[in-house]
């Protein structure tokens, strides 16, 4: 079978795992890119760039883009160049005779039309990101990832059995000069960029240099103020209702499609107010994302906290967020958390979906409820077989490479979901040369 795999992590991951997979069944790798800036991370791999164009057909672009601003919805040389990128992926899977394309992340419009371009190739997409678990897990599936997963989905497929509820997740060693690779990538696609200003269409970030010198900085400082809860922090916090919110980056793709709020001040202020309103006395500490580097600021009463967030557990806080993997983390700890958005946690019973208008009402009736430190383990477990391998993207053995190989194929081989299910038969039926039913 030949593998394809699309603009890969600033690491060897996706080469290792494609060529892994492709030689179990005698077949061939290519790297797709939406920009040369991508190649050192071949490794060599064969590769064909994509070239931008405009369609003489252009394409409507997907309803989910709605709310980015990367790929205005009714600017018709955004959806020429889009339709473009389809077209483009058509042609190469069809050539290439690809059953299987690793995608890392799939908010990004080339991995969008990737997407597409699979769903009428019979081609079968696998979504990477970073894990549910940093430094020790991939979050992986056909479905997409985070608002696009469903783990009520996933639970129907029996074949896919993953990661073991009691598996190790030990933090694995980084890849050495991951930051100077990355900076090597900015450089080089501020370059691709200057070429091709169409570039700017199928790609959901700018990489700005001076924004990620900053960035550099900020995770510098976050790390070394890494720590436990003393004794005064938490009697501080004694007898009285604690919520803490988790902020995250307002150019992430998952805020910018999901958020009902427009920034994090928007959020940040209706928050407080709310919070005040329904429980006057509570404390209130609010977290920023260890990459943000803005300046955002909070009202009289609140406070800004940075560490682990699980040295307030004993307080059994209330944890508030858009749909932040801080939210796994704290539903898995049995602690009760409110969300705005779908996320890969959506299945949790011990979750609470809140909108903009009901806010007040859930947040006064998860106040008045315990967690669930059951349904946390549940979770845990399910996430772990149904949406994790082994290995962050980015800190990974051989070990790791192979076992994620083999999950990858079994979410190949499972059979598919409904809205699934046409590219699904038609690929396995390439794959394994029987007849299209």
């Amino acid at each position: 079978m030949n593998v394809a795999y699309l603009d890969p992590a600033y690491s060897r991951h996706f080469h290792e795992l494609a060529a892994c997979i492709a030689s179990s069944s005698g077949g061939q790798v290519l790297a797709l890119l939406s920009s040369p800036a991508y190649l050192p991370y071949t490794m060599g791999d064969r590769s064909i760039v994509w070239v931008p164009g405009r369609s003489a057909t252009p394409r409507a672009l997907p309803a989910e883009f709605a709310k980015a601003d990367w790929a205005p919805g009714d600017d018709a040389r955004a959806q020429a160049v889009f339709a473009h990128a389809v077209e483009w992926f058509i042609a190469r899977f069809r050539q290439e005779r690809i059953g299987l394309c690793l995608i890392f992340s799939d908010a990004r419009p080339f991995s969008v039309a990737a997407r597409l371009a699979a769903q009428e190739a019979g081609v079968v997409c696998v979504y990477f990101e970073r894990g549910a678990f940093r430094l020790a897990t991939s979050s992986l599936s056909t479905q997409g990832l985070n608002a696009r997963f469903s783990l009520a989905r996933a639970r129907a497929h029996e074949g896919i059995t993953g990661m073991a509820a009691d598996a190790s997740l030990r933090h694995r060693a980084s890849e050495p000069w991951l930051r100077l690779r990355f900076a090597r990538f900015v450089l080089r696609n501020l370059l691709a960029r200057a070429l091709y200003g169409d570039l700017r269409y199928i790609q959901h970030k700018h990489y700005a240099a001076p924004h990620y010198v900053r960035l550099a900085w900020v995770q510098w400082r976050t790390k070394h103020r890494q720590r436990r809860a003393d004794a005064d922090e938490l009697a501080a916090l004694h007898n009285k209702p604690v919520v803490i919110v988790a902020l995250q980056l307002p150019a992430d793709s998952q805020f910018v499609l999901y958020s009902p709020f427009a920034t994090n001040q928007q959020f940040i202020d209706f928050i407080c107010a709310a919070v005040r309103d329904v429980a006057p006395g509570a404390v209130l500490l609010f977290k920023r994302h260890p990459m943000d580097a803005s300046n955002d600021t909070l009202p009289s009463g609140a406070r800004w906290v940075e560490g682990n967030l699980a040295r307030f557990d004993a307080a059994r806080p209330v944890v508030v967020c858009i749909n932040s993997t801080v939210g796994f983390e704290s539903l898995v700890r049995g602690l009760r958390v409110i969300v705005f958005a779908p996320s890969f946690y959506a299945g949790a019973p011990a979750l609470v979906h809140a909108t903009r208008e009901d806010f007040g009402e859930r947040l006064r009736e998860a106040l008045e409820r315990d967690g669930d430190a059951a349904a946390g383990e549940r979770l845990r477990a399910d996430v772990l077989r149904w949406y994790q391998a082994p290995g962050d993207s980015f800190a990974y053995t051989r070990e790791d490479i192979e076992a994620t190989a083999a999950i990858v194929l079994q979410h190949l081989h499972a059979p598919s979901a409904p809205a699934d299910a046409a590219s699904g038969r038609q690929c396995r039926a390439e794959v394994s040369g029987l007849p299209t039913p």
